[in-house]
């Protein structure tokens, strides 16, 4: 992009949009206008007009919130994927209990392979920490374009990750170091959460534990417990030794859960489904969409991920809503799936997620709607009231 046009944007801050079919990310459908300034939506309505705003004629278009990836490695890894190479700065192995950490400082959103993932429609990521540790550390939100991670956050400590899969045996286990069974995983998963519970820094004889500081913030329900699990079974083996915590959980993975885990929805959990092409996860081909369909209906908040803290992005996203789209045949539930309830799981559905007026203007323009035809494909993505693409602008690893 050159200086002039990168200028030209900063100078431009209102964009009207007119005669779109504007799905708002919550089940309403309209051929309507959207005014931004200042990077928010300020009006929706029909014939609006608005003196000195770049105008954009979206007839005929499907006009969409910008979809959110709510549990990405996007920015964070090394290997053939960022310009650090070898970098997986999610991923620390030194020790098994790691809540004080965070991913924020990991991220760089100068990443090559996955670089202007806006162009497939994706505006926000939830950037977590990998599956090796129980604890492995806090969650952020960022915007999908930029170079100074800082600017880039939407929102921090937007969850604690953890995760009870092999993955932590593997990680640990292969070395002789604790834990090395599923027993040893779900002993110091319940001893950490006691321990955090119990944990007063009020008390002026506590030792500062900075560590048990991090994870208290899950036992207050001051920040939701994102936890990865390959199977129904450690989905009911975490519930179980959560029973005595009223905790904000939410599952990642969703790998064989059907609609006989009504405990997901009676306990109003969240559930991250990942794209079941994921060819580095044996679980992903237990993906039971119909069962997934059965708890959304129950009332679990569902969505989906391009993958499970695994390699994923651009179009893998809207793979893995259609996979639902085949069972339900309601796009605009899917579109939910991908828009509002990904930022409702983050705690930015107040800022993102839908197209209503006072949020943050991310929108995409589709030329048909992607969930119900192979033949939709983004004409422009706008993040935070910027044109961030345009149909045939060259794509590029660096900005």
């Amino acid at each position: 992009m050159s200086i002039m046009n990168i200028r030209e944007r900063m100078m431009n801050s209102m964009i009207l949009i007119k005669n779109g079919c504007v799905h708002n990310g919550r089940g309403q459908v309209k051929n309507t206008d959207l005014l931004i300034e200042d990077g928010k939506i300020v009006q929706i309505g029909e014939h609006l007009k608005a003196s000195g705003a770049e105008v954009i004629d979206a007839a005929g278009m499907q006009v969409f919130p910008g979809f959110i990836d709510p549990l990405s490695d996007w920015g964070i890894l090394g290997p053939g994927r960022e310009i650090r190479g070898n970098a997986n700065d999610n991923d620390e192995r030194s020790d098994v209990f790691t809540p004080q950490l965070d991913v924020k400082y990991a991220f760089n959103g100068r990443g090559i392979t996955r670089q202007q993932i806006y162009a497939f429609g994706i505006t926000a990521v939830g950037v977590a920490p990998a599956n090796n540790n129980v604890f492995g550390g806090q969650m952020a939100a960022f915007d999908v374009h930029g170079v100074n991670p800082m600017k880039m956050l939407i929102k921090e400590k937007t969850g604690m990750k953890a995760s009870v899969t092999e993955a932590v045996k593997e990680a640990y286990g292969s070395r002789n170091l604790a834990p090395m069974t599923k027993m040893g995983i779900f002993a110091m998963f319940k001893e950490k959460l006691e321990a955090a519970k119990n944990y007063n820094p009020e008390d002026e004889k506590t030792e500062r534990d900075e560590k048990l500081a991090a994870l208290k913030q899950v036992v207050d329900k001051r920040m939701p417990l994102f936890v990865s699990c390959n199977t129904p079974t450690e989905i009911r083996s975490v519930l179980r030794a959560t029973a005595e915590y009223d905790l904000d959980l939410v599952f990642c993975g969703g790998f064989g859960v059907d609609g006989t885990l009504s405990e997901l929805a009676e306990k109003h959990c969240g559930l991250i489904v990942a794209n079941p092409a994921n060819g580095f996860n044996k679980y992903t081909r237990n993906t039971d969409y119909a069962g997934i369909a059965e708890l959304a209906r129950q009332g679990a908040t569902v969505t989906f991920s391009a993958a499970d803290n695994g390699f994923g992005g651009r179009e893998d996203l809207l793979w893995s809503a259609l996979e639902m789209q085949k069972v339900i045949h309601d796009d605009e539930a899917v579109l939910t799936m991908l828009t509002y309830n990904a930022a409702k799981l983050l705690g930015i559905e107040n800022l993102t997620g839908s197209l209503e007026e006072g949020k943050r203007a991310d929108l995409v323009l589709w030329s048909a709607n992607p969930i119900t035809s192979y033949k939709g494909a983004v004409e422009m993505t706008i993040a935070n009231g910027e044109i961030l693409y345009r149909k045939g602008d060259a794509m590029k690893c660096f900005l």
